[in-house]
């Protein structure tokens, strides 16, 4: 459990940091190039890169946020009184959400080896290392079935207690 409330906190700080970091480097770059009339080509790339990292860890902070879009209109109108119908449809979209990611994390895993095995450089920063993108778009998708396992143990044993409270009922 402390471990996995150091990698929540972990994703959260590197959105943050990116964020920021994102927002002064476009500044940055406004400033020099319309005020001071000084294009510095590389800030471009630097901040498209530290934006593409914020967007992978927020994949994985919005799976454990919960915070993604879920079609909440189906389930209110099918499950609207029957709580265990919900609490199943609940536990289907994990596992479908899981199936898919495994469908695609053989082939994330191969370009991630193929990025470490064969380093691609950036074309105006030619020491930039851009393979590391890909490397963290596999650390996000591991990070992504995670939480999403997590939040599948927890929901099946919501469903349980929620079926057998209903088996009590009656």
């Amino acid at each position: 459990q402390g471990i996995y409330k150091g990698i929540q906190m972990g994703e959260i700080i590197i959105c943050l940091f990116g964020l920021i970091a994102t927002t002064l480097l476009i500044c940055a770059q406004v400033v020099n190039r319309y005020w001071l009339r000084i294009e510095v080509m590389w800030l471009n790339d630097l901040a498209l890169y530290v934006f593409i990292l914020l967007m992978f860890m927020a994949f994985a902070a919005t799976t454990w946020k919960e915070g993604h879009v879920p079609v909440e209109i189906f389930k209110n109108m099918v499950f609207k009184n029957r709580p265990v119908g919900g609490a199943v449809y609940r536990v289907f979209l994990v596992v479908l959400s899981i199936v898919i990611l495994l469908a695609i994390f053989p082939v994330t895993y191969q370009f991630t080896a193929r990025a470490i095995k064969y380093p691609e450089y950036a074309t105006l920063v030619r020491w930039l290392n851009t393979s590391w993108l890909m490397i963290t778009l596999f650390v996000a998708f591991c990070l992504t079935l995670l939480h999403l396992l997590v939040i599948l143990t927890r929901d099946i044993k919501v469903m349980v207690k929620t079926i057998q409270m209903n088996r009590r009922r009656g």
